[in-house]
């Protein structure tokens, strides 16, 4: 039967009495031999061990999907030279089979799980790029052929094909020197995300399996094991049923309330420092901090900090690689000017100032919110009243 998983050269050997042990040490140095001829440096997609997807937890869902929603809504402005133009396809829609909504919150949720985006060109007769595709951050390894970790030559597979940096754009969230892979916040703090995993795990078991005992029966006469055993199957019998204690039995209940066994707190805690680690406010995951002081003015510095440190750090990427498939002097930006700005009140103040002092037209204000401009007034006519006069 061995000889049938051997090919070529190896059929004599075998036929020639090889031993089975033999045949199991020539396969294991081969595998050691390929071992050692794969690069030191090659980096694989971090893999979570199944049914511990942190996904499954209502807070970090909460927190990814505050961050999808507030960068894919954001709007794309090209500019050419500091000058705004009119957007390239590419950019309207970088996946032609899907909206650039969608397009951009997978690569929020790759960069915020994994830390990583790998965004496949999509490429035209003529070798431009005409298109992106989001590619699974958990199927792709990076590898450099060059084994000068400072100055890479990075390769990648994706199902079992090798590709270039000309066919692959990297985002990384956090640049780790020393790294080919990017570090996200959910990847760099997974044994916290995993003990708030354990914590609702096991109040979940507590509560379901029945492992503790819900009560002890008591009496203050010895008794023998015969008659216990029969008091407590009397006793479970009917569990919904009136039960009736004989003699100087009584009953203790040693059930916990959620609040008694700090299940709150520790719920409370764990989503405090979620929230923390994705650098969301804590008055958008809808959590409670203890001594907070929420007023507008506070809350409108929360969102300023919320765009400028957190969202910024999922934004940025993406525009950078965005101006990758534009032409030289060509970039991308997202308007953070919405984010930045708490009311409309406010946005209405800041463009009369800035209208006021000749930074902005009224046009210009006006394609800033969506709108076309103002139609132009009409040439006033000169007056015939004294020819009909005369």
């Amino acid at each position: 039967m061995a000889a049938i998983f051997w090919r070529g050269a190896a059929m004599p050997r075998i036929m020639s009495g090889m031993s089975i042990r033999e045949m199991m040490a020539n396969m294991w140095g081969a595998v050691k031999r390929s071992a050692n001829r794969v690069s030191s440096v090659a980096t694989a997609p971090f893999r979570r061990p199944a049914g511990r997807d942190p996904l499954n937890m209502s807070v970090v869902f909460r927190g990814v999907q505050i961050l999808q929603t507030a960068v894919s809504g954001l709007p794309v402005r090209q500019l050419r030279h500091g000058m705004a133009v009119e957007p390239a396809r590419i950019v309207e829609r970088p996946d032609p089979d899907t909206w650039r909504a969608d397009f951009i919150s997978e690569t929020v949720m790759g960069l915020a799980l994994n830390g990583n985006a790998f965004w496949l060109r999509l490429k035209g007769v003529d070798g431009s790029t005409i298109g992106l595709r989001n590619l699974p951050p958990a199927l792709v390894s990076v590898s450099d052929a060059r084994g000068d970790i400072a100055n890479p030559d990075k390769r990648y597979w994706y199902m079992g094909r090798e590709y270039t940096s000309n066919d692959i754009i990297h985002l990384r969230f956090l640049k780790v020197p020393g790294r080919l892979r990017g570090m996200g916040p959910i990847e760099a703090a997974r044994e916290e995300i995993e003990g708030a995993i354990d914590a609702r795990d096991y109040k979940s078991r507590y509560f379901s399996e029945g492992t503790h005992p819900t009560g002890i029966i008591s009496t203050a006469k010895p008794l023998n094991d015969e008659v216990a055993e029969k008091v407590k199957e009397s006793f479970k019998r009917n569990v919904d049923d009136v039960k009736v204690l004989t003699g100087d039995l009584k009953y203790t209940q040693l059930a916990l309330s959620p609040k008694d066994m700090q299940f709150l707190e520790t719920q409370q805690f764990d989503t405090t420092q979620i929230a923390r680690l994705l650098g969301i406010p804590a008055s958008l995951m809808l959590a409670a901090v203890e001594g907070s002081n929420l007023t507008y003015s506070n809350i409108e510095q929360e969102w300023i900090q919320f765009a400028d440190f957190t969202l910024e750090a999922y934004a940025q990427p993406i525009e950078l690689a965005l101006g990758e498939v534009l032409p030289r002097g060509t970039s991308v930006e997202l308007d953070w000017d919405s984010m930045r700005r708490s009311d409309t009140k406010t946005k209405a103040e800041t463009y009369q100032i800035l209208i006021a002092c000749n930074v902005l037209t009224v046009d210009e204000a006006r394609a800033m919110e969506g709108r076309p401009p103002l139609p132009a007034a009409p040439t006033p006519q000169p007056s015939n009243d004294l020819e009909e006069t005369e």
